[in-house]
């Protein structure tokens, strides 16, 4: 049946809208005023918007789904401002669940740079505070470092000594012994022994976190979930989903390598290439003409995406690779977490068997590896397989123009900096922070950019991603007056854009989602504010309203 929605203001490119729309089952078929759309199919289902902003369905361009829906078991540090808050939340934790003998108990979302008081990290005599009986994990809210109890060491054998890990920093004692606290390549000595999650409970992880992104409006995303070994049982846990489950969003899978060429090997071996529909066996042929995906990849709800790989760590934990020392470290300027030449080598491999590639880069000399790996591959205003740089965070005049040069993706988090202006300039100094979260700069020089939030990493809902890519100030719009550095703030097109066209070409979709054409998949989000013509401070504010995927509403608040 079709379904006409009138009385709205929709959105259709930069200062145009109309009234309203119609759609035919899961694609939109017309746009035009009122009169014209309910006159045109009299006797379509009418859906009465209220005078509310109908946009693209939001297109999270890269988050963790399953990461976030595992939130709901784990200790949430998002909020926590000291070590004692920690230790009682984990205890509160464990009375909650009372989990059985030797489950570990884990925490997310900790952020030691807002701690009130002393900004110390949490050791593991601080966490033997919770449990000595079962091991404890908590990781930095950007998830490149982790927090253990002398329990989790000691199932890692790693209780009184640790080895030397390229691209990975073990924190030691005054004894020399581990103190609990690991960063970038060596998480993996602690996290070894943890049992993976079996089928059903990733099955519940994925459509709590589903549900939650329906109610923040957003329709489609790219979500990074498996590092290699465990792509077979992710995969057959999605396909359930989307053959049993009528409440989804559509979804593109970034897949790790964990810096070994066995994995990227396995992917290859495996038939798959970037852009095929994951709904059927690799082995099905592809459409003539068609370079990256199945015939019916068009309608697929389920994809491949790239493969990541990461360059650096966070700026948070300095693990971030800089091309001069932190201002607040000098010692250091973080580190790579894998060679050149092996990323070189990956970079070229994938993109000779057709995979799109995403390198997480944070530091300026982590983005230059990357970018160097890219130009020998891509050529001036070509690249076609749409290899991206996620985060982009610290960044200069002269690395952004490369990056226009060979259209180089730039997947970017602009809710980071309502964290990370606390922190910029004391980690890189005042002209480093100037050209960083350039998200300005990268529009003009014509870079294709995408917005995300990395979620759980940060809040999911796409809307204070724009609030501050417009504002560049914290959530309070208290601070910095202005806004941080404001020559960089974006306009709500802009920002709206790349939340939505900028993603779908991200993720070869720009032919039928992204914008509200005919011909285009009727994924749309209602807002009960114009976010176009309010006080930008009260962006934060709105609410969606309803949430549509393929013509099927699917929340309504």
């Amino acid at each position: 049946m079709m379904k006409a929605l009138y009385n709205a203001k929709v959105y259709l490119d930069r200062g145009i809208f109309c009234d309203a729309l119609l759609i035919d089952g899961s694609r939109i078929v017309l746009t035009g005023a009122n009169k014209e759309i309910l006159d045109t199919a009299a006797d379509a289902e009418r859906i009465d918007a209220e005078g509310c902003l109908v946009l693209p369905g939001f297109h999270d361009s890269h988050l963790h789904l399953h990461g976030l829906g595992r939130r709901a078991g784990i200790i949430d540090a998002s909020k926590i401002r000291s070590i004692d808050e920690l230790v009682e939340a984990g205890i509160a934790l464990i009375d909650r669940l009372k989990p059985p003998q030797g489950a570990y108990i884990q925490g997310a979302g900790l952020s030691p740079d807002s701690f009130s008081g002393g900004k110390r990290p949490p050791n593991r005599y601080d966490l033997d505070r919770i449990s000595r009986e079962y091991p404890v994990i908590i990781s930095r809210h950007c998830g490149h470092k982790i927090f253990c109890n002398s329990k989790a060491l000691e199932l890692a054998g790693i209780a009184d000594s640790a080895p030397d890990i390229a691209g990975g920093d073990v924190e030691r004692d005054g004894d020399g012994r581990p103190s609990g606290i690991f960063s970038e390549n060596a998480n993996a000595l602690v996290r070894a022994p943890i049992p993976p999650p079996d089928k059903a409970e990733m099955r519940r992880s994925l459509e709590l976190a589903m549900e939650q992104a329906l109610s923040c409006g957003v329709c489609a995303a790219a979500s990074y979930d498996t590092g290699g070994p465990d792509f077979e049982q992710l995969l057959d846990v999605y396909r359930g989903i989307y053959r049993e489950n009528s409440r989804y969003i559509r979804l593109t899978l970034q897949c790790g390598v964990s810096g070994k060429e066995s994995l990227l090997d396995e992917y290859i071996g495996r038939g798959l290439r970037s852009g095929r529909s994951l709904l059927h066996p690799p082995e099905a042929p592809l459409a003539a003409g068609d370079s990256r995906g199945n015939a019916d990849s068009f309608n697929s709800p389920l994809k491949m995406g790239p493969l990541k790989f990461f360059a650096d760590g966070t700026l948070g934990s300095q693990t971030a690779w800089l091309n001069s020392p932190y201002h607040d470290k000098p010692d250091t300027c973080g580190f790579p977490v894998i060679d050149r030449t092996l990323l070189q080598r990956f970079i070229q491999k994938a993109a000779s068997n057709g995979f799109q590639t995403a390198v997480h880069v944070i530091g300026d000399a982590g983005a230059d590896m990357a970018l160097q790996c890219f130009e020998s591959i891509t050529q001036k205003g070509g690249n076609p397989l749409r290899h991206a740089l996620i985060h982009c965070q610290i960044t200069g005049r002269p690395l952004l123009e490369r990056m226009a040069v060979n259209r180089i993706l730039a997947m970017v988090q602009p809710i980071f900096l309502a964290d990370d202006m606390y922190i910029l300039e004391s980690r890189v100094g005042r002209e480093r922070a100037s050209t960083s979260y350039a998200w300005a700069t990268m529009d003009k020089l014509g870079i294709p950019v995408s917005y995300g939030t990395d979620s759980p990493v940060s809040p999911l809902s796409p809307l204070l991603g724009i609030a501050c890519a417009v504002t560049r100030q914290d959530m309070e719009n208290r601070y910095p007056a202005g806004g941080f550095f404001p020559d960089e703030k974006v306009d709500v097109y802009t920002a709206v854009d790349a939340y939505t066209a900028g993603s779908a070409y991200a993720c070869f979709d720009e032919q039928r989602m992204g914008r509200i054409k005919p011909g285009y998949l009727a994924d749309l989000v209602l807002l009960d504010r114009d976010i176009f013509t309010i006080p930008h401070e009260e962006i934060k504010n709105t609410q969606v309203v309803l949430t549509m995927v393929g013509g099927k509403i699917v929340y309504r608040r």
